[in-house]
């Protein structure tokens, strides 16, 4: 997946939480731009990597997401 692709998916999620209120992460980093500028730059420098297989990648999302019940 690439970043944009990973920022519409983002996107998705913010705006189809389950009482379309918007998650408490997101209000957080709203509240710090400069964390959350640290933070974008962390997602996008780890989506950018080739360090790491993208297969084992998205295995590892998939895993991980089972592990926390998200639906996605």
């Amino acid at each position: 997946m690439g970043l944009v692709a990973n920022l519409r998916a983002y996107g998705r999620v913010i705006t189809h939480t389950r009482y379309r209120r918007t998650p408490e992460l997101v209000r957080l980093l709203a509240r710090r731009p400069a964390i959350a500028a640290g933070v974008s730059a962390y997602e996008a420098g780890l989506q950018v990597s080739g360090r790491v297989d993208a297969r084992l990648k998205a295995l590892a999302v998939v895993k991980t997401s089972a592990l926390v019940g998200c639906p996605f």
